[in-house]
Parts: C-alpha cells; sequence; structure tokens
C-alpha cells in the first residue's frame, strides 16, 4: 500500500510538471516566434519606406505620404533620426522635431548600427499599456552618405493576449500547487491510516500468538502447580507444620504464578473479566508489600508519595500486573541499587479526568532509538528477558481505555506514565 502510495505521488507530480513546464514552454516560444515575425516586418518595412526617402529631400508632402502608411500599415509611429540622436521627422509627435528623447538614447547601439548601413531592429519593451517594438533603416542622400535613420514603430497588441496567457498560467501553475498540497496531504493520511491497519493487524495477530502461548502453557503448567500445592499441603500435615510460613510462601508462590497464567490467557482473548471500583492506591501498595524483600535484596529504596488517590473502574487483577510489570523493570534497571519513586496526580485533559501514575527509576535509561520499539511484543534488551513486560503493560492499560507513556534520559533514569479514566 505504501509502495503504491508513493508512486502515485511520484506519477502526479510528474504529470503536473509536465503540463505546467510544457505551458510555459509554449508561452516562451509563441513570444519568441510572434516577436521574431513582427522584427522581421518592421525591418522590411523601415528598408522599404528608406529606400522611397533616398535621394529625395523631405517636403511636407512627403510628411503626410509618412503619416498615410503609418495609418495604413498600422504602425505605432514613424521618424527620422540624424547622428546626434535628435528627432528630424515625427509622424505621432510633430513638434518633437528637433528634440531629443530618452527612447532615442536607449535605443543608440541600434541607431548607430543603421548609421553604419546595417538595417537592425530592437528588443519589444513595455511602455505604459503598448508593447513597442522598433526597426531602423539608414536614409541615404543623393551624395551616397546617410544623413538620417529610418524608425518604424509598432504596437504588438497581441502581446496583451500572451500577458493574460501567462496570467491564466500563473494560475494554473498556483491551482495546480494547490492541488499537489492536498494530494499530498490526502496521501499521507491515507498511508498513515494505512501503516495503523497494518500495525492493528500485526497487534492482533500477535494478540492471537500471546493467546496460543498462554493456553499452551497454562496447560503444561498448572498440572504441575496443582501437584505442587497438593504435596505442600500433605508435607505440612504430615510434619505438623501448620503455623510454619514456609508453606504459606509456597502456597502464596504457586497462586501468584496461576493468577498470572490467568492474565496472559485473558490478555490474549481481549477480556478483562469483572470490572469494579479499585483503589488503585491499595493495589500498588500490596504489590510492594510482595516485592519489598526482593527490592531490599537489591539496595533499591522506595519513595512513596501516593496520597489519597481517586478510585478507578477496573480489574484489580490485572492493574497489580501492570505495576507489577514496572516495579520489576524498576528493580532490573538498578541492579546496584537505586531509587524507585511512585507518585500519583488527577488530571482534566480531553474533556476527561484522569488518574495518572508516575514510576521512576534512576537506572541507565533507554536509548532514544529503543524508546519507540520498548512497547512492541518480544523486543528486549534484556539478555534474559522475553519482551513481553511492557507490551503486557500497554495491552492491560489500553483494556483499561487509558495510556502509557514513557520518557528516558540515558544516564538519568525512566519514567513511565499510566493514565487511567476516573
Amino acid at each position: 500500500m505504501r509502495r503504491f502510495t508513493i508512486y502515485a505521488l511520484i506519477l502526479t507530480v510528474l504529470v503536473i510538471a509536465v503540463f505546467n513546464v510544457h505551458g510555459w514552454l509554449v508561452l516562451s516560444r509563441s513570444r519568441a516566434a510572434l516577436e521574431e515575425e513582427l522584427g522581421n516586418r518592421l525591418e522590411t518595412l523601415a528598408k522599404t519606406i528608406a529606400t522611397q526617402l533616398r535621394d529625395e529631400e523631405f517636403t511636407p508632402e512627403r510628411a503626410r505620404t509618412l503619416n498615410e502608411t503609418m495609418n495604413e500599415a498600422d504602425l505605432f509611429n514613424i521618424f527620422l533620426v540624424d547622428e546626434s540622436l535628435r528627432y528630424v521627422f515625427n509622424v505621432r509627435e510633430p513638434e518633437a522635431a528637433g528634440t531629443s528623447d530618452p527612447a532615442l538614447e536607449l535605443d543608440a547601439t541600434e541607431i548607430l548600427s543603421a548609421f553604419s548601413g546595417m538595417p537592425t531592429r530592437t528588443r519589444l519593451f513595455a511602455a505604459g499599456p503598448y508593447y513597442l517594438k522598433t526597426a531602423y533603416a539608414p536614409v541615404y542622400s543623393a551624395r551616397g552618405t546617410i544623413d538620417w535613420v529610418l524608425g518604424v514603430e509598432a504596437d504588438a497588441r497581441f502581446f496583451r493576449n500572451l500577458t493574460l496567457y501567462r496570467n491564466s498560467l500563473l494560475f494554473i501553475n498556483g491551482l495546480s500547487l494547490l492541488a499537489l498540497v492536498a494530494l499530498v496531504l490526502t496521501l499521507v493520511s491515507v498511508a498513515r491510516h494505512a501503516l495503523k491497519l497494518e500495525q492493528a493487524a500485526a497487534r492482533a495477530s500477535t494478540f492471537a500468538l500471546l493467546g496460543e502461548m498462554a493456553a499452551a502453557l497454562a496447560h503444561e503448567i498448572r498440572n504441575p502447580l496443582a501437584t505442587i500445592l497438593a504435596a505442600t499441603e500433605r508435607l505440612r500435615i504430615r510434619y505438623g507444620a501448620e503455623n510454619d510460613p514456609t508453606f504459606d510462601y509456597i502456597r502464596e508462590g504457586v497462586e501468584r504464578l496461576n493468577r498470572t497464567l490467568t492474565n496472559y490467557l485473558s490478555i490474549g482473548a481481549g477480556k478483562l473479566g469483572e470490572m469494579e471500583e479499585v483503589e488503585l492506591e491499595a493495589v500498588i501498595n500490596q504489590v510492594l508489600l510482595s516485592m519489598e524483600e526482593e527490592l531490599n535484596r537489591n539496595g533499591v529504596r522506595i519513595e512513596n508519595r501516593l496520597e489519597q488517590l481517586p478510585r478507578v473502574r477496573g480489574s484489580e487483577l490485572h492493574l497489580r500486573q501492570v505495576f507489577m510489570n514496572l516495579f520489576l523493570n524498576a528493580l532490573q534497571a538498578q541492579p546496584q541499587g537505586g531509587l524507585l519513586r511512585i507518585e500519583g496526580k488527577t488530571v482534566e485533559k480531553g474533556g476527561r479526568r484522569w488518574l495518572v501514575v508516575l514510576i521512576t527509576d534512576h537506572g541507565p535509561g533507554i536509548p532514544k532509538e529503543h524508546q519507540k520499539r520498548v512497547f512492541e511484543p518480544f523486543f528486549t534488551t534484556k539478555e534474559k528477558g522475553s519482551g513481553l513486560g511492557l507490551f503486557v503493560v500497554r495491552r492491560i492499560v489500553e483494556m483499561h481505555q487509558g495510556a502509557v507513556r514513557l520518557t528516558s534520559t540515558p544516564e538519568q533514569g525512566t519514567t513511565v506514565a499510566v493514565w487511567l479514566p476516573v
């Protein structure tokens, strides 16, 4: 699915890019071709009119003829220029005769080229609402010298249409870009949704596998557990040790192992069993009490800051498993001793009230590249770890409509936040 999305996105980008580039190429080539055609026409016309003026004096009659020619040829202007870049005659502005013009100075190179005997043309330039192009041709006197240069100027009105086309192209480019952005966002959203579906399918497969494993383990382990429990009772009776706590420890261990098996079976099946109002502070204290000897033996100091936590609705058995796993992780992260801090608080978020329990250790922390994977099933960095502890924690909390968050700083420790709705 992700590969198809990437290919579809690349193809769409290429199509939009080709379409837009083709539009600009058409505009550029059309502009160049039209400007070249206009330049050829003006240059031919300038040479023709200059030939008609050859060997003749410039008279009022000749001025009227140039005026008629300008109107008939639909030109913008016809004018004569001397070597000092002053108008000798200007059909459009007769009063400009004898004066200079900044426009002539801009065309000085082309005018001087015409005075050398080479007809030439200017580039197209915009002057207000006009698109003007001028061709220059030498006007020879009876002596064979070039006294004047004839300028023939035209307004390329059709370039206004090209400007409209250019503006339309810019608008289309803008729409294409917006469409591309929208498409990218849509495809990214689809890809994310597909990824979530794949992850959900993978997790469902993992749950099914976990259920199968738990069922197999339960079958193989419960029978020996029952045997151990029965043998313990027989030994207690045989030796008259009804008050010996050792046998109670054995019974508690067997029952704890049996409960663990039951937990895994229910997690694999996605069922919590009976739901009730749970005093989470009491549950956590019971887990800490059951682990007290192990924590003391490893030199892990407990800092319990829980006070008057609100009740949550859930399965006490499964919630006990959550904190048992988290405390064991904190213990294993500090084999040389350290600190286990438990804090609780209530938070208002998303229109709901949450109970947040924070479990912090002072272990070596979790590398950043591993933090996103610690909740994956069977992922572990421990030599003898199963990779199921945090996976089970998250699964149970999510079955309670809650969430688990982990933050860790290398060489400083790790904090796991358990969010449960109140």
